[in-house]
């Protein structure tokens, strides 16, 4: 008799208990919750209808990225140390660097475009997203272009302006112990392209509204501390979510 209550008891608090949501999706300053796994266009369905959206620059990221903690946690240890050491106008921008990074909001920019027509249209374009807690950017057209790197305040932005090769960006900086043979282009459409500004590999590149440029620093023969730093920032960047 006394196992029957207990029963009962139990069943009465698991009804009581709320149902947790299986999706959620963070957009423009508002959270729309599923109770189930749900298609990409029902999700933008009513986010879509008056916005001007610059769909090169749509992106939906996965909040459960904890690489991407521990990613910049590496990120921001190694530029402590390379302080250490490094000339007086490096250690500026490594500082800079630092405290820049620390304020990136970072998540897992999942591999797919956004495209609200082209999901209602195309099963392929239109996934069902599993229980999670996502973050969906419909940004209207940027008017600039990021900088990150060997350059004087570590990250700084720029005016976009069209037909505009990724070098006059360049120039239009102050280069700190800078490597421009080997230039990273993150694109607002999320890809990666290594554009090549010397030689006879050089390309003529163009950037895209919203655009992301790493400049590497130039990495030591007797170190490859700095060759490091490169590789985790690149990495880093593609979990920045743009603002």
């Amino acid at each position: 008799m006394r196992l029957l209550k207990n029963l009962t008891l139990l069943a009465a608090v698991l009804v009581t208990l709320p149902v947790s949501a299986q999706v959620v999706v963070h957009s423009a300053g508002q959270s729309i919750t599923f109770e189930q796994p749900v298609r990409l266009d029902a999700v933008m369905a009513p986010l879509v209808r008056s916005a001007e959206i610059y769909w090169p620059a749509a992106a939906l990221y996965d909040t459960n990225a904890p690489e991407a903690e521990q990613l910049r946690r590496q990120t921001l240890n190694l530029l402590q140390e390379l302080q250490q050491s490094a000339k007086p106008e490096v250690q500026q921008v490594l500082l800079q660097l630092a405290s820049r990074i620390g304020d990136w909001r970072l998540a897992k920019r999942l591999p797919f475009a956004i495209d609200y027509d082209l999901a209602r249209i195309n099963l392929a374009a239109n996934p069902l997203l599993p229980t999670g807690d996502y973050i969906l950017q419909l940004p209207r057209r940027p008017d600039s272009v990021v900088l990150i790197g060997a350059i004087s305040g570590g990250v700084v932005t720029q005016a976009h302006t069209p037909a505009t090769a990724v070098n006059d960006y360049l120039q239009r900086a102050k280069l700190q112990f800078a490597d421009t043979n080997n230039i990273r282009l993150l694109q607002a459409d999320g890809r990666l392209f290594q554009v090549p500004l010397s030689g006879a590999s050089a390309v003529y590149q163009e950037a895209q509204p919203g655009a992301a440029l790493y400049v590497p620093f130039r990495s030591s023969l007797f170190s490859r501390d700095y060759q490091r730093l490169n590789q985790l920032l690149v990495e880093l960047m593609q979990y920045r979510i743009a603002v």
